[in-house]
């Protein structure tokens, strides 16, 4: 079993749900491959430490009866196949949108936003992003480099991944790049930069342009912005590179990259970004 697949099922393994073949091949390479076994006790010791208490509650009833009501807004008539199928596609993502992306986004950004910004890819990339943001900040992902420039991070980079790795333009002076180490957004390796910004933790990691199209996020809004557990997620592409960034600094997450006359692209109710 190659590292690229052992990576993609490990949470599979981890969770029990990997069938007894496939699991004696997993157990087989990370007994033998050094790199698998690390990555593979370093998810079990976050999931050992911080598993359960970052765990979200359970949906509360008003969160239940609104998708219950959404679910009951999927239309009945089946006239034709295709109506099958939509009809199909509405219930699996009003069914899949608590476990995806959080409460928060359903109940307070309302249901026209909720539906535009908030796809079940970008939810999934949003949700390993935080997760691995969650490790930089606690230190359970040590850097590989610190105490360099972005510039000097970017070369590091450029000579250990099979993608040319550019970072964005970071200007900002209180900005201060704090290490930074090749990661894994569930099986998409990635550049991670870990910040801090007036004492708080960011995250930015660098995707390669091809797989972040394979993941089938919709080109538009050009910026996109996810709340999950509680941190703001920014996503999106520019010259032939694709970020996510990762912060708790509220509507402030966009300034790291952009400066406050720069337009964002995004729709005129998108609430994180209103305060800009």
């Amino acid at each position: 079993m190659a590292c690229k697949l052992v990576r993609a099922r490990l949470f599979e393994y981890m969770d029990g749900e990997l069938p007894a073949e496939p699991r004696a091949q997993l157990e087989a390479h990370v007994t033998a491959c050094a790199d698998c076994r690390r990555l593979l006790d370093l998810e079990r010791s976050f999931a050992e430490h911080y598993g359960q208490r970052l765990r979200p509650d359970p949906a509360p009833d008003r969160l239940r009866a609104r998708v219950t009501e959404m679910l009951g807004a999927v239309p009945a008539v089946r006239p034709r196949r295709w109506g099958r199928r939509l009809a199909l596609g509405y219930t699996l993502v009003a069914a899949g949108a608590v476990a995806t992306l959080g409460l928060g986004a359903l109940l307070a950004g309302g249901g026209p936003r909720f539906w535009r910004l908030e796809s079940a890819p970008l939810g999934r990339l949003a949700a390993a992003s935080v997760e691995q943001h969650q490790k930089l900040a606690r230190g359970i992902l040590p850097h590989d480099i610190t105490q360099v420039t972005p510039k000097a991070a970017e070369q590091w980079f450029k000579s250990r991944l099979n993608f040319n790795v550019n970072l964005p333009e970071l200007t900002r002076e209180d900005l201060d790049l704090v290490g930074g180490r090749i990661a894994h957004l569930r099986d998409l390796e990635v550049a991670a930069l870990h910040f801090k910004m007036d004492g708080r933790d960011i995250s930015l990691f660098v995707i390669p342009f091809e797989k972040y199209l394979d993941l089938g996020i919709d080109a538009t809004p050009k910026f996109k912005m996810v709340t999950h557990q509680g941190y703001d997620v920014i996503v999106w592409a520019s010259h032939g590179m694709a970020y996510s960034l990762v912060s708790e600094i509220g509507g402030r997450s966009c300034l790291v990259c952009h400066s406050r006359d720069e337009p964002l692209g995004l729709p005129a109710d998108a609430r994180a970004h209103d305060r800009l």
